[in-house]
Protein backbone atom coordinates (compact mmCIF):
# COMPACT_ATOMS: atom_id res chain seq x y z
CA UNK A 1 0.00 0.00 0.00
CA UNK A 2 2.77 2.14 0.91
CA UNK A 3 4.54 1.89 -2.53
CA UNK A 4 1.16 2.16 -4.57
CA UNK A 5 0.62 5.25 -2.73
CA UNK A 6 4.24 6.38 -3.60
CA UNK A 7 4.57 5.99 -7.16
CA UNK A 8 8.17 5.96 -8.20
CA UNK A 9 8.13 8.65 -11.10
CA UNK A 10 5.83 10.83 -9.16
CA UNK A 11 8.51 10.73 -5.78
CA UNK A 12 11.52 11.54 -7.83
CA UNK A 13 9.93 14.25 -10.16
CA UNK A 14 10.56 16.16 -7.00
CA UNK A 15 13.98 15.62 -6.94
CA UNK A 16 14.93 15.20 -10.86
CA UNK A 17 13.81 15.93 -13.91
CA UNK A 18 12.30 12.84 -15.63
CA UNK A 19 12.26 12.41 -19.64
CA UNK A 20 10.75 9.60 -21.18
CA UNK A 21 12.39 6.81 -22.88
CA UNK A 22 9.93 4.22 -24.38
CA UNK A 23 8.31 2.35 -21.45
CA UNK A 24 10.87 3.78 -18.41
CA UNK A 25 12.54 7.21 -17.58
CA UNK A 26 15.77 8.82 -17.54
CA UNK A 27 17.24 11.56 -15.50
CA UNK A 28 20.73 12.74 -14.52
CA UNK A 29 21.51 10.95 -11.38
CA UNK A 30 21.41 13.12 -7.85
CA UNK A 31 23.56 10.95 -6.43
CA UNK A 32 26.69 11.70 -8.76
CA UNK A 33 27.68 14.14 -11.30
CA UNK A 34 27.24 13.47 -14.88
CA UNK A 35 26.80 15.46 -18.28
CA UNK A 36 24.93 11.97 -19.71
CA UNK A 37 21.72 11.21 -18.02
CA UNK A 38 22.41 7.69 -16.58
CA UNK A 39 19.87 6.80 -14.15
CA UNK A 40 16.81 5.19 -15.19
CA UNK A 41 13.31 4.54 -13.69
CA UNK A 42 11.31 1.53 -14.11
CA UNK A 43 7.69 2.60 -14.17
CA UNK A 44 6.99 -1.82 -14.21
CA UNK A 45 8.91 -2.92 -11.24
CA UNK A 46 8.54 0.57 -9.71
CA UNK A 47 12.34 0.78 -9.23
CA UNK A 48 15.41 3.16 -10.34
CA UNK A 49 18.82 1.64 -10.97
CA UNK A 50 21.94 4.37 -11.90
CA UNK A 51 24.30 2.75 -14.42
CA UNK A 52 27.04 5.51 -13.44
CA UNK A 53 27.50 4.69 -9.77
CA UNK A 54 25.38 1.69 -9.15
CA UNK A 55 22.80 3.42 -6.92
CA UNK A 56 19.34 1.87 -7.23
CA UNK A 57 16.17 -0.04 -5.46
CA UNK A 58 12.66 1.05 -4.73
CA UNK A 59 10.63 4.27 -4.19
CA UNK A 60 12.23 4.00 0.04
CA UNK A 61 15.92 3.27 -1.01
CA UNK A 62 15.74 6.56 -3.26
CA UNK A 63 14.48 8.41 -0.17
CA UNK A 64 16.98 6.97 2.33
CA UNK A 65 19.82 8.14 0.06
CA UNK A 66 18.49 11.04 -1.07
CA UNK A 67 16.92 12.32 2.35
CA UNK A 68 19.64 10.79 4.31
CA UNK A 69 16.93 8.46 6.21
CA UNK A 70 17.22 5.29 8.12
CA UNK A 71 14.87 2.64 6.69
CA UNK A 72 11.96 3.23 8.69
CA UNK A 73 12.34 6.77 8.81
CA UNK A 74 12.15 6.58 4.76
CA UNK A 75 9.02 4.55 5.64
CA UNK A 76 7.49 7.48 7.85
CA UNK A 77 8.28 10.11 5.35
CA UNK A 78 6.53 8.54 2.60
CA UNK A 79 3.70 7.69 4.56
CA UNK A 80 3.17 11.17 5.63
CA UNK A 81 3.59 12.19 2.41
CA UNK A 82 0.64 10.60 1.04
CA UNK A 83 -1.13 11.23 4.19
CA UNK A 84 -1.28 7.35 5.32
CA UNK A 85 -1.22 6.76 9.29
CA UNK A 86 1.88 5.01 9.85
CA UNK A 87 1.85 2.12 12.30
CA UNK A 88 4.70 2.13 15.09
CA UNK A 89 6.03 -1.00 14.52
CA UNK A 90 9.58 0.63 14.46
CA UNK A 91 10.34 0.13 18.14
CA UNK A 92 13.37 -1.66 17.30
CA UNK A 93 15.42 0.50 14.89
CA UNK A 94 17.93 1.65 17.34
CA UNK A 95 19.65 3.60 14.49
CA UNK A 96 16.13 6.13 14.22
CA UNK A 97 15.61 6.34 17.53
CA UNK A 98 19.46 7.23 17.88
CA UNK A 99 18.82 9.51 15.03
CA UNK A 100 15.94 11.49 16.61
CA UNK A 101 17.76 11.88 20.31
CA UNK A 102 20.50 13.14 18.37
CA UNK A 103 18.07 15.89 15.91
CA UNK A 104 16.96 16.76 19.88
CA UNK A 105 19.72 17.23 21.56
CA UNK A 106 20.54 19.48 18.65
CA UNK A 107 17.34 21.33 18.80
CA UNK A 108 18.15 21.94 22.91
CA UNK A 109 21.48 22.82 22.14
CA UNK A 110 20.40 25.42 19.66
CA UNK A 111 17.45 27.21 22.52
CA UNK A 112 20.53 27.24 24.95
CA UNK A 113 22.97 29.32 22.61
CA UNK A 114 19.52 31.48 21.58
CA UNK A 115 18.78 32.39 25.55
CA UNK A 116 22.20 33.22 26.06
CA UNK A 117 22.55 35.29 23.34
CA UNK A 118 19.20 37.02 25.17
CA UNK A 119 20.80 36.99 28.52
CA UNK A 120 23.57 39.35 29.86
CA UNK A 121 26.55 36.72 29.22
CA UNK A 122 25.70 36.99 25.23
CA UNK A 123 26.32 40.94 25.38
CA UNK A 124 29.35 40.33 23.68
CA UNK A 125 27.60 38.11 20.85
CA UNK A 126 24.58 39.89 20.28
CA UNK A 127 26.87 43.46 20.27
CA UNK A 128 28.62 41.35 17.36
CA UNK A 129 25.35 40.50 15.42
CA UNK A 130 23.68 44.20 15.84
CA UNK A 131 26.95 45.57 14.35
CA UNK A 132 26.93 43.74 11.34
CA UNK A 133 23.08 45.38 11.09
CA UNK A 134 21.07 42.48 11.43
CA UNK A 135 17.86 42.90 12.84
CA UNK A 136 15.50 41.41 15.80
CA UNK A 137 13.20 39.13 13.36
CA UNK A 138 16.25 38.29 11.02
CA UNK A 139 17.99 36.86 14.54
CA UNK A 140 15.05 35.08 15.01
CA UNK A 141 14.19 33.43 11.64
CA UNK A 142 17.91 32.12 11.95
CA UNK A 143 18.16 31.12 15.40
CA UNK A 144 21.28 32.68 16.11
CA UNK A 145 22.82 32.42 19.21
CA UNK A 146 25.67 32.64 21.21
CA UNK A 147 27.98 29.69 23.14
CA UNK A 148 29.76 31.40 25.88
CA UNK A 149 33.66 31.25 26.64
CA UNK A 150 34.17 28.58 29.31
CA UNK A 151 35.05 24.63 28.79
CA UNK A 152 32.05 23.42 30.46
CA UNK A 153 28.78 25.67 29.72
CA UNK A 154 26.64 23.60 27.44
CA UNK A 155 28.18 20.35 28.85
CA UNK A 156 26.14 20.81 32.11
CA UNK A 157 23.28 22.17 30.32
CA UNK A 158 22.50 19.34 28.19
CA UNK A 159 23.71 16.56 31.12
CA UNK A 160 20.73 18.47 33.13
CA UNK A 161 18.41 17.69 30.34
CA UNK A 162 19.56 13.76 30.58
CA UNK A 163 22.23 13.85 28.05
CA UNK A 164 25.39 11.63 28.50
CA UNK A 165 28.78 12.79 27.64
CA UNK A 166 29.28 10.07 25.11
CA UNK A 167 25.81 11.55 23.12
CA UNK A 168 27.23 14.76 23.34
CA UNK A 169 30.89 13.82 21.67
CA UNK A 170 28.85 11.48 19.26
CA UNK A 171 26.89 14.54 18.27
CA UNK A 172 30.20 16.78 17.82
CA UNK A 173 29.31 19.63 20.41
CA UNK A 174 32.02 18.26 22.66
CA UNK A 175 35.54 18.18 21.85
CA UNK A 176 38.12 15.37 23.47
CA UNK A 177 41.75 15.84 24.68
CA UNK A 178 43.28 12.85 25.84
CA UNK A 179 40.76 11.76 28.53
CA UNK A 180 38.84 14.65 28.75
CA UNK A 181 35.75 16.16 27.15
CA UNK A 182 35.16 19.73 26.55
CA UNK A 183 32.85 22.23 24.39
CA UNK A 184 33.67 22.64 21.03
CA UNK A 185 31.96 26.18 20.79
CA UNK A 186 33.57 29.01 23.36
CA UNK A 187 32.78 32.39 22.42
CA UNK A 188 31.60 32.36 19.16
CA UNK A 189 28.10 33.46 17.74
CA UNK A 190 26.40 30.59 16.39
CA UNK A 191 24.58 29.56 13.15
CA UNK A 192 22.14 26.20 13.44
CA UNK A 193 22.46 24.40 10.19
CA UNK A 194 19.28 23.39 9.60
CA UNK A 195 18.11 20.75 6.62
CA UNK A 196 14.96 20.78 4.50
CA UNK A 197 12.89 19.24 7.33
CA UNK A 198 13.56 22.28 9.85
CA UNK A 199 15.55 19.54 11.92
CA UNK A 200 18.97 21.43 13.57
CA UNK A 201 21.80 18.74 12.07
CA UNK A 202 24.49 21.25 12.90
CA UNK A 203 26.44 23.88 14.01
CA UNK A 204 28.63 26.98 12.45
CA UNK A 205 30.86 29.17 15.18
CA UNK A 206 32.17 32.53 14.49
CA UNK A 207 34.83 33.42 16.61
CA UNK A 208 35.20 36.74 18.28
CA UNK A 209 38.40 36.57 19.37
CA UNK A 210 40.74 38.26 16.67
CA UNK A 211 43.68 35.43 16.91
CA UNK A 212 41.35 32.70 17.64
CA UNK A 213 42.87 29.65 15.32
CA UNK A 214 39.46 29.25 13.14
CA UNK A 215 37.94 32.18 12.64
CA UNK A 216 34.89 29.74 11.80
CA UNK A 217 34.53 26.45 13.14
CA UNK A 218 31.69 24.17 11.66
CA UNK A 219 30.34 20.20 13.39
CA UNK A 220 32.51 17.57 12.55
CA UNK A 221 30.18 14.86 10.52
CA UNK A 222 27.48 13.17 12.61
CA UNK A 223 24.74 10.36 11.95
CA UNK A 224 22.79 13.75 11.09
CA UNK A 225 25.18 15.85 9.54
CA UNK A 226 26.96 15.47 6.14
CA UNK A 227 28.61 18.66 4.96
CA UNK A 228 28.87 17.57 1.92
CA UNK A 229 25.37 16.81 1.25
CA UNK A 230 23.83 20.03 2.86
CA UNK A 231 23.39 23.83 2.06
CA UNK A 232 23.19 26.38 4.75
CA UNK A 233 19.25 28.40 4.74
CA UNK A 234 18.36 25.83 1.75
CA UNK A 235 15.29 25.35 4.35
CA UNK A 236 14.29 29.22 3.55
CA UNK A 237 15.51 29.12 -0.16
CA UNK A 238 13.14 26.00 -1.50
CA UNK A 239 10.56 28.05 -1.12
CA UNK A 240 11.88 30.79 -3.17
CA UNK A 241 9.82 32.45 -6.26
CA UNK A 242 13.10 33.32 -7.73
CA UNK A 243 14.12 31.31 -11.09
CA UNK A 244 17.82 31.29 -9.85
CA UNK A 245 19.70 30.37 -6.45
CA UNK A 246 22.67 33.03 -4.98
CA UNK A 247 25.36 30.89 -4.18
CA UNK A 248 28.06 32.57 -1.32
CA UNK A 249 30.65 32.06 0.81
CA UNK A 250 29.61 32.55 3.85
CA UNK A 251 26.98 32.42 6.81
CA UNK A 252 26.30 36.46 6.80
CA UNK A 253 26.27 36.73 3.16
CA UNK A 254 23.52 34.78 3.12
CA UNK A 255 21.72 35.97 6.08
CA UNK A 256 22.13 39.37 4.82
CA UNK A 257 20.73 38.86 1.36
CA UNK A 258 17.79 37.01 2.66
CA UNK A 259 16.85 39.88 5.27
CA UNK A 260 17.19 42.40 2.18
CA UNK A 261 14.47 40.22 0.52
CA UNK A 262 16.81 37.59 -1.55
CA UNK A 263 15.57 34.12 0.07
CA UNK A 264 17.11 32.53 -2.72
CA UNK A 265 20.14 32.62 -0.99
CA UNK A 266 22.69 29.63 0.06
CA UNK A 267 26.34 28.64 0.88
CA UNK A 268 28.47 25.50 1.16
CA UNK A 269 29.43 24.50 4.61
CA UNK A 270 32.83 25.11 5.11
CA UNK A 271 34.33 23.02 2.08
CA UNK A 272 34.28 23.29 -1.36
CA UNK A 273 31.31 23.38 -3.60
CA UNK A 274 30.47 18.95 -3.88
CA UNK A 275 28.54 17.30 -7.10
CA UNK A 276 25.96 16.63 -4.14
CA UNK A 277 25.78 20.07 -3.11
CA UNK A 278 25.26 20.82 -6.96
CA UNK A 279 22.57 18.05 -7.72
CA UNK A 280 20.44 19.26 -4.73
CA UNK A 281 20.91 23.18 -6.41
CA UNK A 282 19.52 21.26 -9.74
CA UNK A 283 16.00 20.46 -7.73
CA UNK A 284 15.02 23.95 -7.02
CA UNK A 285 16.14 25.99 -9.26
CA UNK A 286 17.60 25.59 -13.38
CA UNK A 287 20.23 28.29 -12.55
CA UNK A 288 22.91 29.62 -10.38
CA UNK A 289 24.21 33.08 -9.68
CA UNK A 290 27.68 32.42 -8.16
CA UNK A 291 28.39 35.19 -5.68
CA UNK A 292 32.12 34.72 -4.12
CA UNK A 293 34.04 36.84 -2.47
CA UNK A 294 36.87 38.88 -5.28
CA UNK A 295 40.24 37.63 -4.05
CA UNK A 296 42.04 34.92 -5.40
CA UNK A 297 40.84 32.49 -3.10
CA UNK A 298 37.04 33.07 -3.97
CA UNK A 299 38.05 33.19 -7.49
CA UNK A 300 39.53 29.60 -7.56
CA UNK A 301 36.31 28.38 -5.77
CA UNK A 302 34.10 30.10 -8.56
CA UNK A 303 35.94 28.53 -11.36
CA UNK A 304 35.49 25.05 -9.22
CA UNK A 305 31.48 25.94 -9.12
CA UNK A 306 31.27 27.04 -13.17
CA UNK A 307 32.73 23.67 -13.70
CA UNK A 308 30.29 21.27 -11.70
CA UNK A 309 27.72 23.09 -12.32
CA UNK A 310 28.08 22.78 -16.26
CA UNK A 311 28.33 19.17 -15.64
CA UNK A 312 25.38 18.79 -14.06
CA UNK A 313 23.98 20.66 -16.90
CA UNK A 314 23.05 23.75 -14.94
CA UNK A 315 22.85 27.41 -15.91
CA UNK A 316 25.30 29.69 -13.96
CA UNK A 317 26.26 33.42 -14.09
CA UNK A 318 28.94 35.11 -12.26
CA UNK A 319 28.27 38.28 -10.11
CA UNK A 320 31.36 40.97 -9.86
CA UNK A 321 30.72 43.07 -7.23
CA UNK A 322 32.39 46.47 -7.58
CA UNK A 323 33.52 48.42 -5.01
CA UNK A 324 32.69 46.29 -2.35
CA UNK A 325 34.69 42.58 -1.15
CA UNK A 326 31.05 40.67 -0.98
CA UNK A 327 27.27 41.12 -1.08
CA UNK A 328 27.07 41.73 2.84
CA UNK A 329 29.28 44.51 2.33
CA UNK A 330 27.32 45.76 -0.63
CA UNK A 331 24.38 46.14 0.28
CA UNK A 332 25.08 47.91 3.80
CA UNK A 333 26.67 50.15 0.82
CA UNK A 334 24.62 50.51 -1.52
CA UNK A 335 20.91 48.94 -0.51
CA UNK A 336 18.89 46.02 -1.68
CA UNK A 337 17.88 47.26 -4.89
CA UNK A 338 21.21 48.45 -6.06
CA UNK A 339 22.00 44.61 -5.66
CA UNK A 340 19.24 43.59 -7.41
CA UNK A 341 20.49 45.79 -10.67
CA UNK A 342 23.38 44.17 -10.26
CA UNK A 343 21.91 40.53 -10.64
CA UNK A 344 20.52 41.81 -14.02
CA UNK A 345 24.07 42.51 -15.02
CA UNK A 346 25.78 39.25 -14.25
CA UNK A 347 27.55 37.82 -17.37
CA UNK A 348 26.93 34.11 -17.81
CA UNK A 349 30.03 31.55 -16.21
CA UNK A 350 31.30 31.75 -19.84
CA UNK A 351 31.61 35.36 -20.36
CA UNK A 352 33.33 35.76 -17.14
CA UNK A 353 35.53 33.58 -17.45
CA UNK A 354 36.64 34.63 -20.88
CA UNK A 355 36.95 38.27 -19.84
CA UNK A 356 39.48 36.78 -16.97
CA UNK A 357 41.53 35.53 -19.74
CA UNK A 358 42.15 38.91 -21.43
CA UNK A 359 42.12 40.89 -18.44
CA UNK A 360 45.51 43.06 -18.03
CA UNK A 361 47.38 41.53 -21.53
CA UNK A 362 47.75 43.84 -24.27
CA UNK A 363 46.51 42.40 -27.34
CA UNK A 364 47.85 45.37 -29.43
CA UNK A 365 51.17 43.39 -29.67
CA UNK A 366 52.28 39.93 -31.07
CA UNK A 367 53.41 38.85 -27.63
CA UNK A 368 50.08 39.90 -25.61
CA UNK A 369 47.96 37.82 -28.44
CA UNK A 370 50.81 34.49 -28.11
CA UNK A 371 49.98 35.44 -23.97
CA UNK A 372 46.60 35.14 -24.67
CA UNK A 373 46.05 32.19 -27.19
CA UNK A 374 48.09 30.28 -24.05
CA UNK A 375 45.10 30.84 -21.84
CA UNK A 376 42.32 30.56 -24.39
CA UNK A 377 43.24 26.95 -25.94
CA UNK A 378 42.96 25.33 -22.39
CA UNK A 379 39.90 27.30 -21.11
CA UNK A 380 38.07 26.52 -24.71
CA UNK A 381 39.09 23.05 -24.77
CA UNK A 382 37.21 22.46 -21.73
CA UNK A 383 33.81 24.21 -23.05
CA UNK A 384 31.63 21.07 -23.86
CA UNK A 385 28.87 22.15 -26.13
CA UNK A 386 30.14 22.43 -29.37
CA UNK A 387 28.18 25.76 -29.98
CA UNK A 388 29.48 27.56 -27.11
CA UNK A 389 32.71 26.52 -27.92
CA UNK A 390 32.75 27.50 -31.63
CA UNK A 391 31.12 30.83 -30.34
CA UNK A 392 34.35 31.72 -27.93
CA UNK A 393 36.81 30.17 -30.37
CA UNK A 394 35.64 32.96 -32.84
CA UNK A 395 35.98 35.46 -30.36
CA UNK A 396 39.31 34.16 -29.21
CA UNK A 397 40.27 34.52 -33.31
CA UNK A 398 39.37 37.89 -33.81
CA UNK A 399 41.52 39.06 -30.42
CA UNK A 400 44.60 37.21 -31.49
CA UNK A 401 44.17 37.73 -34.94
CA UNK A 402 44.56 34.15 -36.12
CA UNK A 403 42.12 32.24 -38.18
CA UNK A 404 39.47 30.04 -36.19
CA UNK A 405 40.33 27.17 -38.43
CA UNK A 406 43.94 27.39 -36.84
CA UNK A 407 42.37 27.64 -33.01
CA UNK A 408 39.97 24.77 -33.72
CA UNK A 409 43.09 23.14 -34.71
CA UNK A 410 45.16 23.95 -31.22
CA UNK A 411 41.65 23.35 -29.51
CA UNK A 412 40.83 20.12 -30.86
CA UNK A 413 44.70 18.98 -30.10
CA UNK A 414 44.14 20.20 -26.37
CA UNK A 415 40.38 17.93 -26.01
CA UNK A 416 42.31 14.75 -27.52
CA UNK A 417 45.30 15.52 -25.07
CA UNK A 418 42.78 15.92 -22.26
CA UNK A 419 40.84 12.80 -23.31
CA UNK A 420 44.22 10.85 -23.49
CA UNK A 421 44.84 11.86 -20.42
CA UNK A 422 41.46 11.18 -18.72
CA UNK A 423 41.72 7.31 -20.52
CA UNK A 424 44.40 6.74 -19.11
CA UNK A 425 43.26 7.83 -15.18
CA UNK A 426 40.09 5.36 -15.95
CA UNK A 427 42.49 2.71 -17.09
CA UNK A 428 44.75 3.37 -13.75
CA UNK A 429 41.40 3.41 -11.86
CA UNK A 430 40.24 0.29 -13.34
CA UNK A 431 43.44 -1.64 -12.40
CA UNK A 432 43.44 -0.27 -9.06
CA UNK A 433 40.05 -1.79 -8.75
CA UNK A 434 40.95 -4.95 -9.82
CA UNK A 435 43.80 -4.72 -6.78
CA UNK A 436 41.24 -3.61 -4.22
CA UNK A 437 38.50 -5.87 -2.72
CA UNK A 438 35.01 -5.16 -3.20
CA UNK A 439 33.78 -3.29 -0.38
CA UNK A 440 30.01 -4.92 -0.62
CA UNK A 441 30.59 -8.27 -1.94
CA UNK A 442 35.11 -9.22 -0.32
CA UNK A 443 35.01 -12.67 -0.98
CA UNK A 444 33.97 -11.96 -5.16
CA UNK A 445 37.62 -11.39 -5.72
CA UNK A 446 38.59 -15.27 -4.08
CA UNK A 447 35.92 -16.54 -6.18
CA UNK A 448 34.91 -14.76 -9.08
CA UNK A 449 33.40 -17.77 -11.34
CA UNK A 450 31.37 -18.93 -8.13
CA UNK A 451 30.28 -15.30 -8.10
CA UNK A 452 28.84 -14.50 -10.86
CA UNK A 453 26.90 -18.03 -10.79
CA UNK A 454 25.37 -16.29 -7.58
CA UNK A 455 24.40 -13.19 -9.08
CA UNK A 456 23.08 -15.19 -12.16
CA UNK A 457 20.96 -17.22 -9.37
CA UNK A 458 19.56 -14.51 -7.47
CA UNK A 459 18.68 -12.48 -10.68
CA UNK A 460 16.18 -15.75 -12.12
CA UNK A 461 14.90 -15.62 -8.61
CA UNK A 462 13.50 -12.23 -8.96
CA UNK A 463 12.47 -12.84 -12.82
CA UNK A 464 11.21 -16.48 -11.67
CA UNK A 465 10.52 -17.28 -8.21
CA UNK A 466 8.61 -20.34 -9.09
CA UNK A 467 12.48 -22.04 -9.95
CA UNK A 468 12.91 -21.65 -6.28
CA UNK A 469 12.44 -25.51 -6.29
CA UNK A 470 14.86 -26.23 -9.21
CA UNK A 471 17.42 -24.33 -7.36
CA UNK A 472 16.91 -25.87 -3.45
CA UNK A 473 16.98 -29.61 -4.96
CA UNK A 474 20.91 -28.68 -5.99
CA UNK A 475 21.89 -26.07 -3.54
CA UNK A 476 21.76 -24.86 0.08
CA UNK A 477 22.78 -21.45 1.30
CA UNK A 478 26.06 -23.13 2.10
CA UNK A 479 26.45 -23.44 -1.15
CA UNK A 480 27.41 -19.97 -2.01
CA UNK A 481 30.83 -18.87 -0.92
CA UNK A 482 30.21 -15.18 -1.22
CA UNK A 483 28.85 -14.45 2.46
CA UNK A 484 26.98 -11.04 0.26
CA UNK A 485 25.05 -13.16 -1.86
CA UNK A 486 24.77 -16.07 0.15
CA UNK A 487 22.50 -13.38 2.61
CA UNK A 488 20.66 -12.36 -0.96
CA UNK A 489 19.89 -15.28 -1.58
CA UNK A 490 18.46 -16.96 1.63
CA UNK A 491 16.43 -13.54 1.65
CA UNK A 492 14.95 -14.03 -1.71
CA UNK A 493 14.07 -18.21 -0.62
CA UNK A 494 12.38 -17.08 2.77
CA UNK A 495 10.27 -14.28 0.73
CA UNK A 496 9.34 -16.83 -1.52
CA UNK A 497 8.46 -19.52 0.94
CA UNK A 498 6.49 -17.42 2.69
CA UNK A 499 4.58 -16.83 -0.73
CA UNK A 500 5.38 -12.74 -0.33
CA UNK A 501 5.89 -11.12 -3.87
CA UNK A 502 9.29 -11.15 -4.30
CA UNK A 503 10.87 -7.36 -5.29
CA UNK A 504 13.60 -5.02 -3.96
CA UNK A 505 10.53 -3.61 -1.92
CA UNK A 506 10.00 -6.85 -0.17
CA UNK A 507 14.20 -7.62 1.34
CA UNK A 508 15.21 -3.83 1.48
CA UNK A 509 14.95 -3.39 4.89
CA UNK A 510 17.05 -5.85 5.34
CA UNK A 511 20.04 -3.97 3.88
CA UNK A 512 21.99 -0.96 3.92
CA UNK A 513 21.12 1.50 0.87
CA UNK A 514 24.68 0.23 -1.22
CA UNK A 515 23.78 -3.15 -0.73
CA UNK A 516 20.38 -2.66 -2.22
CA UNK A 517 21.55 -1.00 -5.16
CA UNK A 518 24.19 -3.78 -5.54
CA UNK A 519 21.13 -6.27 -5.93
CA UNK A 520 19.30 -3.95 -8.37
CA UNK A 521 22.07 -3.60 -9.96
CA UNK A 522 22.58 -7.55 -10.51
CA UNK A 523 18.54 -8.10 -11.87
CA UNK A 524 19.28 -4.81 -14.37
CA UNK A 525 22.29 -6.07 -15.84
CA UNK A 526 21.18 -9.89 -16.08
CA UNK A 527 18.33 -8.55 -18.04
CA UNK A 528 20.61 -7.68 -20.89
CA UNK A 529 20.86 -12.05 -21.70
CA UNK A 530 17.86 -13.83 -22.11
CA UNK A 531 16.55 -16.15 -19.24
CA UNK A 532 16.88 -19.75 -20.06
CA UNK A 533 16.80 -22.84 -17.75
CA UNK A 534 19.95 -24.43 -19.19
CA UNK A 535 21.08 -20.71 -18.13
CA UNK A 536 20.31 -21.77 -14.68
CA UNK A 537 21.05 -24.78 -14.80
CA UNK A 538 24.83 -24.04 -15.57
CA UNK A 539 25.09 -21.30 -12.52
CA UNK A 540 23.71 -24.56 -10.46
CA UNK A 541 26.27 -26.27 -11.88
CA UNK A 542 29.26 -24.49 -11.15
CA UNK A 543 28.28 -23.72 -7.16
CA UNK A 544 27.95 -28.16 -7.01
CA UNK A 545 31.24 -27.92 -8.30
CA UNK A 546 32.87 -25.48 -6.12
CA UNK A 547 30.79 -27.91 -2.88
CA UNK A 548 32.75 -31.01 -4.87
CA UNK A 549 35.73 -29.46 -4.76
CA UNK A 550 35.67 -28.67 -0.99
CA UNK A 551 34.66 -31.52 -0.04
CA UNK A 552 37.38 -33.15 -1.45
CA UNK A 553 39.99 -30.66 0.77
CA UNK A 554 41.21 -32.62 3.84
CA UNK A 555 40.06 -31.08 6.94
CA UNK A 556 43.83 -29.99 7.64
CA UNK A 557 43.12 -27.11 5.17
CA UNK A 558 39.82 -26.07 5.65
CA UNK A 559 39.20 -22.71 7.25
CA UNK A 560 36.79 -22.23 10.20
CA UNK A 561 34.02 -20.95 8.72
CA UNK A 562 34.35 -24.35 5.88
CA UNK A 563 34.95 -26.84 8.75
CA UNK A 564 31.92 -25.54 10.84
CA UNK A 565 29.73 -25.60 6.99
CA UNK A 566 31.20 -29.30 6.69
CA UNK A 567 30.19 -30.75 10.06
CA UNK A 568 26.41 -28.67 9.45
CA UNK A 569 26.09 -30.63 5.99
CA UNK A 570 27.33 -33.66 7.28
CA UNK A 571 24.56 -33.53 10.37
CA UNK A 572 22.41 -32.56 7.88
CA UNK A 573 22.54 -35.57 5.76
CA UNK A 574 22.33 -38.09 8.86
CA UNK A 575 18.80 -36.37 10.09
CA UNK A 576 17.59 -37.35 6.13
Amino acid sequence: MLRANNEITSVMSSYVELKRAGRDFVCSCPFHSERTPSCHVYSETQSFYCFGCHAGGDVITFIRLIEHLEYMESVRFLAQRAGMAMPEDAGNDDTSKKRARMLEMNREAARYFRDILNSPEGREGLEYIQNRQLTHNTIVKYGLGYAPDGWHNLQYFLRKKGYTDDEMEEGALLARRNNSVYDKFRRRVMFPIIDRRGNVIAFGGRALEKDAPAKYLNSDETLVFHKRENLFSLNFAKNTKEKFLILCEGYMDVITLNQAGFDCAIATLGTAITPQQVNIMKQYAPEVIISYDSDGAGQNAAMKAINLLSEAGVASRVLVIPDAKDPDEYIKKFGAESFRQLLGKTATALDHEFGRLKAGIDLTVPAGKSEFLKKAVPFLATIHTDTDRMVYISEAAKLSGQSPGAITDLVNDRRRHNAYGEHKKEERELIQSKTRRDPINPDSTDYPREERAERGIIAYLFHSPDLLPRVEKSLSPGDFPTEFNRRVYTKCAECIRSGEKLDITAISGEFTVEEVGRITGICRQADTVPYSIPRLDEYIRVLIGHRREKDDKPVSEMSDEELLRKMEELRARKRK
